[in-house]
């Protein structure tokens, strides 16, 4: 008996030891705003809960942790008591080299059986906040979505009518399961036509109810995309709402969806064209109409050398599309949204085959063709119009559709630097419109050009080159010099990363002849660029949209920067390169080009 007791108490024993330590293995991230940070492990001990962080930062980033920050799981607090890796309230950075950053956050010990708990430091602007932390597998419950998100609202036999109107958009933002702190991040995307150069977008935070009223101008009836952004290695959520000037949507988000990333977090939709929006945003037909024709729409155009080949190319896509829009039975209501095919096809054309894009050939089947797109009374013109709007340039076809064309393509110059005579618009509102608008540029570039500028800043004054000339132009003036061309945007992180990473190397070379030029276009802010012009030393050139565009076209095949080349003391190339990736990469080329 007394040996049955023993052993009895050594199993008692050996199971409260077994059950003093409890280990989460890469638990998931519900919701956060920080998605830089991960957690490899949380420990339940007995005397503490550590969590085991991971952060990744895109340079190197200094971060901390307040000493007020706290776990809550299951209504309970418990507070933080230090770190391994810096004193709470202090700031540490990342590792120089790698950028990222390896710590433990200890807090006060939580139950075992805990199965879910959320991190806020605070509810300051810019805390951290981690939700909805939980074992690997675990799901969350799916909010029940209200009926009057989801009924068979009836809609419009028509397409919105083409109008304009400065009347406000206005989406209203509601959520199920929404905890307070969590400020989820939404971005509104449309296009706007008084900067026709680029989306507009626009970042909001639900609020503490989880609600947020947006409001815009659109100007005419087009997509507004709404998307969000999950923690963790989700593909988010995404869907584009019809909106047209004066109405009003409401957009139902579920914030458990969100955290399991399983569907899309926009769960319902009351409002203007409310089922439209939500049939647009189920199922697979639509990207598979997406992908089957644009795949072959872009099959077509690589393959093309004739004009006679995209003329058939553009038939075969529009044909494909009315047999597939038969065949599932869409409505005229959903079959709108597919002509915009018939542009994209042509948009794709501008982008990929210049010259056969401007030939008299193409740009006469265009303007005979005329896609529905361009002409009819309720277009609803997309920002691909943007790329093909110059078809219509010094044209005066009459219709919503080349109106529209010629006032993009002019705003889109004249905000580019270039100075041109006012296109045909027919439209008064879009007259008047385009007159607001490229008076204001006008009057903001005349003030500009008149600062005192120093003689290494070049500020539009070669305008007037045209831009298959502007590089030879440029190059003659440092000609015997070798030249490192850097092609950069203020707005890009990269580009300044590389001014930074080149500074202490061009102090080495201040006695070589060497000379470093600096592009810019007015997608940089004038006062942004002014500041580093200051602070980066070379030559600095302002160039025009359309100058920037064909030297990013040619010479390296892409909008994107930072881009670089190196030039010989006779303007001839040595070296391009895109993207920054350390001074490492780019150090060898110049002294080979010195040698």
């Amino acid at each position: 008996m007394r040996k049955t007791l023993v052993i009895f108490a050594v199993l008692i024993t050996l199971l409260s030891c077994g059950q003093k330590v409890k280990v989460w293995e890469n638990p998931v991230i519900g919701v956060t705003r920080y998605n830089q940070y991960t957690i490899k492990k949380v420990v339940f001990a007995e005397d503490s809960t550590v969590l085991y962080f991971h952060v990744e930062y895109p340079s190197m980033g200094g971060f901390t942790f307040g000493k007020e920050t706290y776990i809550e799981a299951d209504g309970k607090h418990y507070l933080i008591t230090g770190s391994d890796a810096f004193e709470l309230g202090q700031y540490i950075t990342t590792d120089p080299k790698t950028w990222e950053k390896d710590f433990k956050l200890y807090f006060e010990p939580m139950p075992r059986n805990t199965k879910m708990f959320d991190i806020i430091e605070g509810h300051f602007e810019g805390a951290y906040t981690f939700f909805n932390i939980r074992p690997e597998g675990v799901k969350l419950p799916v909010g029940k979505v209200p009926a009057e998100y989801l009924a068979d609202y009836p809609e419009e036999d028509e397409w919105p009518a083409m109008k304009y109107s400065e009347d406000p958009v206005t989406i209203h933002f509601k959520s199920l399961n929404y905890k307070p702190g969590m400020k989820a991040q939404i971005d509104m995307w449309h296009f706007d036509i008084t900067d026709p150069s680029s989306f507009h977008q626009d970042r909001i935070y639900l609020n503490d109810d989880g609600e947020y009223e947006y409001t815009c101008k659109t100007y005419y009836p087009q997509y507004i995309q709404i998307t969000m952004d999950p923690s963790g290695p989700g593909w988010g959520s995404a869907v584009q709402a019809m909106m047209a000037p004066g109405e009003e949507l409401t957009v139902l988000v579920d914030m458990n969806v969100v955290a399991d990333s399983v569907q899309d977090a926009f769960v319902g939709f009351k409002g203007y064209l409310a089922k439209y929006t939500r049939r647009n945003q189920e199922g697979d037909r639509w990207r598979m109409a997406d992908k089957s024709n644009i795949t072959l729409a872009e099959w077509t155009i690589d393959h093309a050398t004739t004009v006679a080949e995209l003329i058939a190319g553009y038939d075969s896509v529009v044909t494909s599309f009315e047999i597939f829009n038969k065949a599932n039975g869409f409505s005229e209501l959903e079959s709108k949204q597919f002509f915009d095919y018939e542009l994209r096809y042509i948009e794709l054309v501008a982008r990929s085959q210049d010259s056969l894009f401007r030939s008299k050939e193409f740009l006469d089947f265009i303007l005979q063709k005329r896609p529905a797109c361009f002409f009819g009374d309720n277009i609803v013109p997309t920002p691909d119009y943007e790329r093909v709007s110059c078809l219509f340039a010094g044209t005066d076809i009459k219709g919503i559709g080349p109106d529209f064309c010629r006032y993009l393509d002019g705003v889109k110059q004249v905000q580019g630097g270039k100075k041109i005579k006012k296109p045909f618009i027919e439209d008064p509102y879009l007259s008047n419109l385009y007159d607001k608008v490229t008076g204001a540029v006008d009057e903001q570039m005349a003030k500009n050009k008149n600062t005192n500028f120093a003689p290494n800043v070049h500020y539009l004054d070669l305008a007037d080159v045209a831009p298959e000339n502007i590089l030879s132009t440029i190059l003659d003036r440092y000609k015997g010099k070798t030249v490192l061309l850097d092609m950069w945007e203020t707005w890009c992180g990269y580009c300044i990363q590389g001014h930074q990473d080149m500074a202490p190397y061009k102090e080495e070379l201040k006695d070589k002849d060497i000379v470093f030029l600096y592009f810019a276009s007015p997608s940089s802010p004038f006062d942004q660029w002014m500041h580093y012009t200051a602070t980066v030393p070379g030559e600095h050139y302002y160039l025009t949209e359309e100058q920037n565009s064909y030297l990013s076209d040619k010479i390296w095949g892409t909008g994107g920067v930072p881009k670089y080349a190196i030039y010989a003391p006779n303007g001839t190339e040595l070296y391009k390169q895109v993207g920054w990736g350390g001074l490492d990469r780019i150090k060898p080329e110049i002294e080979k080009a010195l040698k």
